[in-house]
């Protein structure tokens, strides 16, 4: 299974397709499909707990979502679905513009509802919710963010969309569903069959590219973490 991290230097960028290629898991009777996170908001550069507040890109997430759009240009697409909070949208419709593709808003794609955590620093969280940190630390599947969800039962969110999604395309050009951090790793633990602990092992940069596809058997995870866009400069 090819899983590179996306941390190598490239001085041009190759053809999308062969980076992310789709065809070869088409061409095996499986749904290909594109996990796109969003790009850069102030809270994300400041570190601060970001979940349903409706926070919009800053002026790097708009350069990052250009840079996606410009690069997935190049690749053939069935459908774009987002989650309706405007990071992900206000990044949703940049690739939407330049593939020339109306996005559909789904909401069961929103982030991990982190409820009275939201806009607090991450760096606060151990002296001021010292329990809720120790237990998420140890074991985050069923520790309820206050106000908020368990990452199991956003997990759970995660698994129902993104088959509800496959279910709707047949093996061809991927699909491409723009959503968030937590969401999205919690989602590639089930994949790989790690428990929701590990979900820190799964590097999401800002408009990080993700190819996986969709079959009789489940799920499968072919590229993570891909940010050649934002390496280059060509």
């Amino acid at each position: 299974m090819n899983e590179p991290t996306g941390n190598e230097a490239d001085t041009e960028l190759a053809p999308i397709e062969t980076v992310l290629d789709w065809s070869k898991w088409a061409s095996r009777g499986r749904v290909p499909f594109v996990i796109v996170r969003h790009g850069q908001t102030a809270w994300n550069k400041e570190r601060r707990c970001l979940g349903r507040m409706d926070i919009p890109l800053d002026g790097e997430g708009r350069a990052q979502a250009a840079a996606a759009a410009g690069w997935l240009k190049g690749l053939p697409q069935a459908a774009i679905y987002a989650s309706p909070l405007s990071r992900a949208w206000q990044t949703t419709q940049a690739i939407g513009m330049a593939s020339g593709l109306e996005a559909e808003a789904i909401d069961g794609l929103m982030e991990l509802h982190q409820g009275e955590l939201e806009g607090r620093p991450s760096a606060d969280l151990p002296t001021h919710f010292p329990e809720l940190f120790a237990a998420w630390t140890h074991d985050p599947t069923d520790v309820r963010v206050p106000g908020g969800e368990t990452l199991g039962e956003c997990q759970a969110r995660a698994i129902a969309t993104f088959t509800e999604i496959c279910r709707r395309h047949q093996p061809g050009p991927p699909p491409l569903v723009v959503s968030h951090k937590m969401f999205i790793t919690s989602f590639i633990c089930h994949v790989k069959g790690w428990p929701l602990s590990r979900y820190r092992e799964i590097e999401q940069n800002n408009t990080a590219l993700n190819l996986l596809s969709f079959g009789e058997d489940g799920f499968q995870v072919h590229r993570l973490n891909e940010t050649a866009h934002l390496r280059t400069s060509g």
